[in-house]
């Protein structure tokens, strides 16, 4: 009943994401750095102290504890691109994203390409700057297909840009892979009142289990600009950040508990 519930709200659309006019061939070659051909292969095992240390660390970042990530990578001294990949997560996360950026570029001929790409995506969005969030998402996306935080992200960077049909399918794709997303189902929402699609919304919301006060939240922020300086996992802001962004359409983990 799900799935034809979600083959139904995809009817109409003709573009996938892939046809978005940002995304044409001489853009990306135009925009990709020449590494980004590269192939890459899987990372080697890391020793089961170093392999937990990482999860442990990679939990804080997931935890909104950039600042502890970032100590913690320090002390463990790892040389490692999974452990290259937590501290530019981290320098991001805690507004340090000229930092990030070139730690970023090294990993991205390195067994987390897709990662990078998806950081570099991310950084890109806070800035404003959609074509290159696009981009660099489409890239993410191409690494690691199967991901529903990258489709989820690179959902959002399409739906900045208006690319409401390329948005939608990127967003069920994300459901699909993980139909316990709520962030990719609220942005799915969200793109479903903006498009003036309140009775999909409604039939999409019932099936997911989404609540009366999520979908009222959702309706108040369709209404409202999106906002291209919130991402996933920004670290709860405070003070005048925290005004700026209370209005964001964008829908961040701490508000789906």
């Amino acid at each position: 009943m799900r799935r034809k519930i979600l083959m139904g709200l995809l009817l109409g659309c003709t573009v996938p994401a892939w046809a978005n006019p940002l995304l044409n061939e001489q853009a990306l070659e135009s925009r990709q750095a020449p590494q980004a051909q590269t192939k890459t292969t899987g990372c080697k095992a890391l020793p089961a102290a170093d392999s937990t240390r990482l999860g442990i660390i990679r939990q804080m970042l997931d935890d909104g504890r950039p600042h502890a990530a970032i100590a913690h990578l320090d002390a463990a001294s790892i040389k490692a691109p999974q452990s290259d990949l937590l501290r530019a997560d981290g320098l991001r996360q805690t507004g340090r994203g000229k930092e990030a950026v070139p730690l970023y570029q090294k990993l991205l001929v390195t067994c987390v390409a897709g990662s990078a790409y998806q950081g570099l995506g991310l950084l890109a969005t806070h800035e404003g700057n959609v074509r290159e969030a696009i981009l660099q998402l489409h890239n993410a996306s191409e690494a690691l297909p199967i991901d529903p935080n990258i489709r989820n992200d690179y959902g959002y960077a399409l739906l900045l840009a208006e690319e409401h049909e390329g948005a939608l399918h990127e967003f069920l794709t994300a459901v699909e892979l993980a139909p316990g997303h709520r962030q990719a189902a609220h942005n799915l929402l969200l793109l479903l009142y903006r498009t003036g699609k309140p009775d999909q919304a409604g039939q999409f919301a019932a099936q997911f289990g989404i609540g009366t006060a999520d979908l009222e939240r959702l309706k108040q922020h369709a209404e409202q600009p999106l906002s291209s300086a919130a991402a996933a996992d920004d670290p709860e802001p405070s003070g005048a950040t925290a005004n700026a962004l209370e209005t964001t359409a964008y829908v961040k983990k701490e508000e789906l508990q």
